[in-house]
């Protein structure tokens, strides 16, 4: 049988383009159908898992970032301004819009989580709120105030084309509980629509009072709110919230705690600021994570502390500017 070289090659490569093949149908099937497992967490409260919020589910886009050496631009707009002057468990109703950088998410048409405004293509929310969701299931609320009402403000909804969580969350300890959304379209800044301030680098809240803002529970066990509900909480030192009924283990230096008696944040605020003023700006020193129940004595609500997630924040949002006024 005389050897015919061309017909071996001709061979190789139909089995080289056959296995090329099933590898990029096998990456497309997992991209579109990767699957996390949910681990229950022993009994310990969660805000969502208290009354039901479903944060099992699926991430896409799930990216920790470059170590981050770059600085997003600046741009010519105004952060932190809220609408007016005041003065959730314990909480009350905020003014129309009075913090125009709150964000709420909703997932397949049910409220999900709260989240911030940082800039006009993304948000900050907490990366358990966004474990295992659908992208395309996401819609992120912004200038909303009662989410009964549809005529009271005029609400604009984005559709989220990134999800970046941060690759270290923990889903045991929540240590790392930190996400960015990037929204399919810019939002155009107005007065009822306006970013949040970041910390600055290496600051430190501990003893300052600091105000939690959401569509939370205003009780334990409570129903959501329609409208926006802020309650103002005494923010701890790490010494003061180790010391505390938690765990001191479980209290690591990238959380922060806030509240004291029946004042704290509470199921369904999952997501959403705890943030301090200082003048006339507004600045998110937190992100609401977790806690054991709602106002209950020892166990003062725990906060992503987000100046210790400058860097990673910087990182994934080169694409875009943050206000500077």
């Amino acid at each position: 049988m005389k050897f015919n070289p061309t017909a071996v090659i001709v061979t190789v490569v139909g089995v080289l383009l056959a296995v090329a093949v099933r590898r990029c149908r096998a990456a497309t099937a997992w991209y579109n159908n990767q699957t996390e497992v949910d681990d229950y967490r022993g009994g310990r409260f969660l805000f969502d898992a208290l009354f039901g919020l479903d944060t099992a589910g699926f991430s896409l886009g799930d990216d920790d970032g470059p170590e981050a050496t770059n600085q997003v631009r600046g741009c010519d707009c105004e952060c932190g301004t809220a609408n007016q002057e005041t003065r959730i468990v314990g909480g009350r109703p905020t003014g129309v819009n009075q913090y125009p950088w709150l964000a709420r998410l909703v997932y397949d048409g049910q409220f999900h989580c709260g989240a911030s405004l940082l800039t006009r293509d993304y948000v900050l929310t907490a990366a358990h709120c966004v474990r295992r969701l659908k992208r395309n299931k996401i819609r992120v609320i912004l200038g909303d105030h009662d989410q009964f009402l549809t005529t009271e403000t005029e609400a604009i909804q984005r559709a989220v084309t990134a999800i970046i969580r941060h690759r270290s969350f923990d889903q045991n300890s929540y240590n790392h509980d930190i996400a960015l959304l990037k929204l399919r379209k810019p939002v155009e800044l107005s007065k009822t629509i306006k970013p949040v301030c970041l910390p600055k680098d290496r600051s430190e809240p501990a003893g300052l009072t600091g105000t939690v803002v959401g569509w939370g529970r205003t009780s334990e066990g409570g129903t959501l709110p329609g409208i926006v509900q802020h309650v103002d909480v005494p923010i701890l030192t790490l010494d003061q919230c180790r010391s505390m009924k938690y765990r001191a283990s479980r209290i690591t230096s990238n959380m922060l705690c806030a509240g004291k008696g029946k004042q704290d944040s509470c199921q369904g605020d999952s997501g959403g600021p705890l943030l301090v003023r200082h003048g006339e700006k507004h600045e998110i020193v937190g992100i609401v994570s977790w806690g054991v129940g709602c106002g209950r004595a020892g166990y003062p609500g725990v906060y992503t502390r987000v100046a210790r997630y400058l860097p990673w924040i910087r990182a994934n949002m080169d694409d875009t500017c943050l206000c500077t006024k």
